[in-house]
This record gives structure tokens, C-alpha cells and sequence, in this order.
């Protein structure tokens, strides 16, 4: 459980391929990517795959090891905002 007064990190939400999904809603210490347990800060660039958050350079190593694109969707992580929840 978040409290209202705590600041959290959104990521995903509604998009052409889901069009009524609800954000992701992390803790700011649980905004990490899944492979390497890297911090997400402002400014990163990241991947949801699977439902999962992944940093730019752990997802350039997923490609290149891949040979088919999972669905994804790629976002920029902005400033942490207080729970509404």
C-alpha cells in the first residue's frame, strides 16, 4: 500500500494497445530496472516490457540477443509526484 502523501513513479497507462490500462504505480526505491537493479532518475530513458521496467542500456543488450521485438512500451522517466491512491 502507497499512502497519499508519499512520492511515487507512474509508467504506463493507457495506450493504443491497451486503451483503458491503468499506470503502473512504483515506490521511488522500487523504480528500478528488473535486470540490473539500477535506479531509474529523472531524465532515464526506459522500457516496460512484460510489465516490467528496463533501463535503455539493459534493453539494447535484450535486442541484441533477441531476435524478435517483444511489445513494449517506452517511456522517460519525468519528476516523482505524490500518490493520489
Amino acid at each position: 500500500m502507497i499512502p497519499a502523501s508519499e512520492f511515487v513513479m507512474r509508467s504506463g497507462g493507457p495506450s493504443p494497445q491497451q486503451p483503458g490500462a491503468p499506470p503502473h504505480v512504483y515506490h521511488l526505491k522500487c523504480f528500478v530496472c528488473s535486470k540490473c537493479g539500477a535506479p531509474l532518475v529523472q531524465g532515464d530513458r526506459y522500457y516496460m516490457l512484460s510489465g516490467s521496467l528496463v533501463c535503455e542500456q539493459d534493453w539494447h543488450k535484450l535486442l541484441k540477443s533477441s531476435a524478435a521485438t517483444p511489445t513494449v512500451r517506452k517511456g522517460k522517466v519525468g519528476r516523482p509526484r505524490r500518490s493520489r491512491d
